[in-house]
């Protein structure tokens, strides 16, 4: 038998999104084609990165490894590989490992560590590659500098939340080969880039996706900002780091207003919306209201 009983392994997913979408534009038998090229480079990389497939479905490859390190830099080749197939703006390649103990059966593999990297795999977008905590904890140092914090979840049958990351692997010049995955001074320049800037009364933060959730309010024993205000409630609003992006999320009761630069002000209560680009925030009265509390955002 090829596999052992509860071996842990890394199991990654490759999908095809948006096949759908390449069915309606291209045909059936085009797009037929095109999956099957696309499957076909998913398993070549498979094995070229000493891993194993273990089915198709669909327009998805599930396969598995006895090394992290080698399903990411397999999630990587496939990545890469699907460039060439660019030209059809309608399909990416979404790919998801997990990490863990698995039970073999016939052909077949199950387990908590299948339905976890199933679970990221659905996360990810289109060109993106998302890690559970565990793939992430049995990294090499090498690889785990093209890994970032992307988001907190409750993964499917779980009742704690645990950290997935994401893996970089694209830089706007350089291609994959065997020997040099991709620039680590590149990712660490788009890593760096991922902080918000906020400013209070002359006082800068700056928040990194390690720093949150960043709470606001005026309870002095639970929040990172403290802001004495009576319009302003004790757990007035978090800054998280979500899919990639620093989401302001309003807990308060006379809510949060939002004004990009450039745009219109947005009223939240309890409700979450992405910080993008610079701008101001205040709390629990609108911001032509409040010239003294602002606090001024730039990401």
């Amino acid at each position: 038998m090829f596999f052992s009983r509860d071996k842990k392994r890394a199991i990654l997913f490759a999908d095809v999104a948006g096949s759908s979408a390449l069915y309606k534009a291209e045909g059936d038998v085009k797009a037929k084609g095109l999956i099957d090229q696309i499957i076909w480079e998913m398993k070549k990389q498979t094995e070229l990165c000493s891993g194993k497939v273990i089915k198709t479905i669909g327009d998805e490859v599930m396969a598995c490894f006895d090394h992290c390190d080698d399903a990411c830099r397999a999630a990587m080749a496939i990545q890469n590989a699907s460039e060439s197939f660019s030209g059809h703006s309608t399909i990416a390649v979404r790919i998801g490992i997990g990490y863990g103990k698995t039970l073999k059966d016939a052909d077949d593999l199950f387990g908590e560590s299948v339905n976890d990297a199933a679970f990221v795999t659905q996360i990810a977008k289109g060109s993106q590659i998302v890690l559970t905590e565990s793939v992430y904890q049995h990294l090499s140092t090498e690889l785990k500098s093209y890994a970032r914090e992307f988001d907190k979840v409750t993964i499917k049958g779980s009742r704690d939340r645990s950290t997935i990351y994401r893996l970089f692997w694209k830089t706007p010049s350089a291609g994959f080969s065997e020997t040099q995955v991709i620039s680590v001074h590149s990712v660490n320049q788009h890593l760096d880039s991922e902080q918000l800037k906020l400013i209070y009364q002359g006082q800068s933060f700056i928040i990194t996706p390690e720093q949150t959730p960043f709470i606001i309010g005026r309870s002095e024993k639970h929040v990172t900002l403290l802001i004495d205000n009576e319009l302003i409630s004790r757990d007035h609003c978090h800054i998280e780091f979500v899919r990639g992006k620093f989401v302001l999320l309003d807990h308060s009761t006379n809510g949060t207003y939002i004004k990009p630069d450039e745009s219109q002000e947005i009223y939240l209560r309890r409700e979450a919306l992405p910080l993008m680009g610079k701008g101001s925030i205040s709390l629990g009265i609108s911001y032509q209201n409040n010239s003294a509390d602002l606090l001024l955002f730039e990401v």
